[in-house]
């Protein structure tokens, strides 16, 4: 039997290898050239190609930002619009309603001021019934009016009555019933008008539906009977 000596060298083996993957990695590249070469691919050109690109996508971006602020301005425009629309549109209601109560002062400054057509005598020019803002309370208002030509002073009360329901039956309260000073009735005395106001507050479970307000003079000679009236009650 004969004993064989050899050799080992490691890093010539090593060697090879490397040499065969960086000879490989070459080739495999230079197809890959030749291969984009053939197709006619420049890449002078894709990198021209591909600065153009990025300066539009700058110039878009720019583009989105100028857009974005005239969004914002014309958002803040239209907010501002809006605001002075409501604005007028508040002033107009107001106005609108200055010009109704003013009509109907006129209307009543007419009244006292001796028509040719006003009948003598004492008259219950207005009467009005509304919330004032507390639980279950209104406020109400009369005015009585008697034309200029008539010199003498008009005296006697005012007798207000609601008629509802407590519950399913019937009821009628008086202003003593639901007036905090328990006023039974308003006494009046004037020449050419009175304006009378107070507030009452109704009872829980009552149910207005109308309310009569009569006036009954108590001047000396006086001939006029009892003025009544009824009005609904506001909804």
């Amino acid at each position: 039997m004969s004993l064989v000596v050899k050799a080992h060298h490691p890093w010539r083996t090593r060697l090879i290898i490397a040499l065969i993957i960086v000879a490989l990695f070459t080739v495999g590249y230079a197809l890959f050239e030749y291969g984009r070469f053939s197709a006619g691919y420049d890449s002078l050109d894709v990198e021209q190609e591909h600065k153009v690109l990025l300066d539009h996508v700058d110039e878009l971006e720019s583009n989105i930002e100028d857009l974005q602020e005239e969004k914002a301005v014309l958002e803040r425009a239209k907010q501002i619009e809006r605001k002075a629309y409501d604005e007028l549109d508040t002033t107009l209601k107001v106005l609108q309603a200055e010009i109704l109560e003013l009509k109907g002062e006129l209307a009543f400054y007419r009244g006292i001021v001796s028509p040719k057509d006003a009948a003598q005598g004492l008259h219950l020019q207005r009467f009005r019934v509304e919330p004032n803002g507390k639980t279950r309370g209104y406020r109400y208002k009369v005015i009585l009016t008697q034309v200029l030509k008539n010199d003498r002073f008009a005296r006697g009360v005012i007798q207000i009555n609601i008629e509802g329901r407590q519950g399913k039956e019937p009821k009628v309260l008086k202003l003593s019933q639901v007036t905090a000073k328990s006023v039974k009735e308003l006494e009046y005395r004037f020449r050419y008008f009175q304006s009378m106001e107070g507030e009452l507050t109704l009872p829980s479970g009552f149910t207005p539906h109308r309310v009569t307000v009569s006036i009954v003079p108590r001047n000396r000679n006086n001939k006029q009977q009892t003025i009544e009236k009824t009005f609904d009650w506001p909804a």
